[in-house]
């Protein structure tokens, strides 16, 4: 079990952190990480024409596109000498944009490791943002909105966000963008963003496989350890207000059969010292299983919904926590009634304690499952240190899950679930 006792930890004298885990039952090393920049950091500025981002931030969709252009061309390599020497060794070589964070991930033989952080390296710190390449990036940019366009669920999504955070919110905002921004974002915004906002200060580096912990260390020190940029320190992440009352919308999607639906509200943080048993909560409410009660209810016994289920985004800041379901648009009326009442059960009446113990036996049972790889192990640690769960977490997991009764589930049901105040979306026919 990754744990302070065999996670090696150091620190680069720029901030970077380092941690390494050693295991040799694979001969091939996975690099994770992140660096804090993200969609987070685009200036918010009005959008004109367009009620999708009206008033939202009119460089919508920069950080990850400045992400998705990092391997367009880095260093003295051009696009086509990056893709070569990944391809060439059999590995892989991803940088991908987030809300606060810009994650990078590469997969190779132990061997071919240095490789590997050369190529990071320039990646993440020395981008050239070729002009064609940035084109045809950006035509697969639209292509993806253009796909969103036609997603039932994913249209929901954003207007869902619209409804539950405030005109200047971050999270009010796509992080992919939208079509108007896509068109409108040049060269020179990406480079700007990279030069402002990638610098060591809060980088986390993951090296997980067949390499000695002192060997990986080494090789982050060679790769990033004289880099000196900085950035300007980030204001505090505004508060997003309870939902007061019930505010629904409808987006128009002819030609659709079923309609998506989301209902919820903004959420807690994963630094909220209740996140366990709000995970362990909504797991009974609707996940665990075919997904949990609302599952049960709504799906099996009644074949209201094709699918359903709920869910807390949490994350670094406050992320909405919502049910969605897809529905014949005959019988939404009937699906928000039967959702709330589930949600009104779990709030009035403790759990029976044979169905904590399921899902306190999958939660606990699953972990092993998701660290059968260099991969799951990697995000493991990565989580730890995002979220400052402390290196030890993992062996004090099962504890913290198995000490959860069912007046803790009782008692941040009634904290964080509201069935009269909340914002309902459905998009479809």
């Amino acid at each position: 079990m990754p744990c302070a006792a065999n996670i090696a930890q150091a620190e680069l004298s720029n901030g970077i952190r380092v941690f390494a885990y050693e295991n040799f039952a694979s001969p091939a090393v996975v690099v994770s990480g992140y660096l804090v920049a993200g969609a987070r950091d685009e200036a918010p500025a009005g959008v004109p024409g367009s009620a999708a981002v009206d008033g939202g931030p009119n460089r919508a969709g920069l950080a990850g596109f400045v992400a998705d252009c990092l391997t367009r061309g880095a260093g003295s390599l051009s696009y086509e000498q990056i893709f070569e020497r990944v391809e060439s060794v059999g590995a892989t070589l991803s940088v991908s944009g987030g809300m606060h964070t810009t994650g990078f991930y590469a997969r190779s033989l132990a061997e071919d490791l240095p490789l590997m952080f050369d190529l990071l390296s320039d990646v993440l710190i020395r981008p050239t943002f070729p002009a064609a390449e940035i084109e045809k990036e950006r035509g697969e940019w639209l292509t993806s909105l253009e796909e969103r366009a036609n997603s039932a669920r994913a249209m929901a999504g954003l207007a869902f966000n619209e409804l539950c955070y405030p005109e200047g919110h971050p999270y009010r905002y796509s992080i992919d963008g939208y079509p108007e921004t896509a068109r409108a974002v040049t060269r020179d915004d990406l480079a700007a963003f990279h030069q402002t906002y990638f610098a060591p200060q809060g980088m986390v580096i993951t090296v997980v496989g067949g390499v000695r912990a002192r060997d990986a260390h080494a090789l982050a020190q060679r790769a990033f350890g004289d880099w000196r940029a900085t950035r300007p320190a980030r204001q505090d992440m505004p508060p997003a207000p309870k939902i007061v009352g019930r505010h629904s919308r409808h987006i128009s999607m002819p030609g659709k059969a079923q309609s998506s639906l989301m209902l919820g509200y903004p959420g807690p943080s994963r630094h909220d010292p209740d996140w366990i048993r709000l995970a362990l909560m909504n797991s009974i409410l609707g996940q665990f299983g075919m997904y949990g009660r609302l599952g049960e209810s709504v799906r099996k016994d009644q074949g209201l919904v094709y699918y359903i289920g709920s869910r807390f985004e949490g994350g670094i800041g406050p992320g909405a926590w919502y049910i969605y379901a897809g529905v014949n648009p005959k019988w939404v009326d009937r699906v928000v009634e039967v959702s709330l009442a589930e949600v009104r059960r779990i709030r009035d009446r403790k759990v029976r304690s044979q169905e904590l113990r399921d899902n306190q036996s999958w939660f606990t049972g699953s972990l092993p499952l998701q660290m059968e790889t260099s991969e799951g192990i990697a995000n493991q640690i990565v989580s730890m240190a995002r979220y400052d769960l402390g290196l030890d977490y993992l062996l004090r997991y099962s504890e913290l899950v198995h000490s959860i009764t069912p007046a803790d589930i009782q008692a941040v049901a009634r904290k964080w679930l509201d069935p009269d105040n909340f914002v309902m979306v459905t998009a479809g026919p």
